[in-house]
């Protein structure tokens, strides 16, 4: 098998262990995972390299279990969509990795974001190299545990405003962030436009 062909069918295969999908006698239609309450998808994570992709999509797996949260595959009808996203920050020779999951309901308008840093130690010449396992851990914890109290009831106010509903998907864009003089500059930022 060509390495491009194995490469896509591990994905897909990392892809159906995070969402929960299994086959039944029905043709192979996809189920949600033991728990209760509203079904949760995973959209797509965008930014990391394949290989800490794999690992945290493994990573999000066993979390949502230990949680009992119900995730569904992307191509079955969710109460809400989670779009998260990732981004190795440089600073002054230390990664950081920050976090970004953003949660839509039904109707495509947010209902919640996400958001979080993780400090990954002292940059080398690939940044992603600070994403180790314990580090994709926190991110998964803290996004799956603010996932569950917001299925719960029990989440926290948003800590930013939510954009009123557009017509587009959200972007990522660095023109929304504050400046501060002096401040270091911030690689991340995400607008729904």
């Amino acid at each position: 098998m060509p390495f491009k062909s194995f490469r896509a069918v591990a994905l897909l295969a990392a892809l159906c262990a995070l969402a929960g999908c299994a086959g039944s006698g029905n043709g192979g239609e996809s189920f949600a995972q033991a728990g209760s309450g509203a079904t949760l998808a995973f959209e797509s994570v965008d930014g990391p390299p394949p290989q800490v992709f794999d690992r945290l999509v493994n990573i999000l797996n066993s979390e949502s279990q230990l949680r009992n949260l119900s995730i569904v595959s992307r191509e079955a009808s969710a109460a809400y969509r989670v779009r998260a996203y990732l981004a190795a920050e440089v600073n002054r020779g230390r990664t950081t990795i920050a976090w970004v999951f953003d949660v839509y309901d039904r109707n495509q308008n947010r209902a919640l974001r996400l958001s979080g840093e993780e400090p990954g130690g002292k940059a080398g010449r690939d940044a992603w190299a600070a994403a180790d396992d314990l580090t994709l851990r926190k991110i998964a914890q803290a996004g799956l545990s603010g996932l569950s109290s917001m299925v719960n009831g029990t989440a926290p106010p948003a800590t930013e405003p939510v954009p009123p509903p557009s017509s587009g998907p959200a972007i990522a864009s660095a023109d929304d962030l504050p400046q501060t003089p002096g401040a270091p500059v911030s690689a991340l930022g995400f607008a729904a436009q």
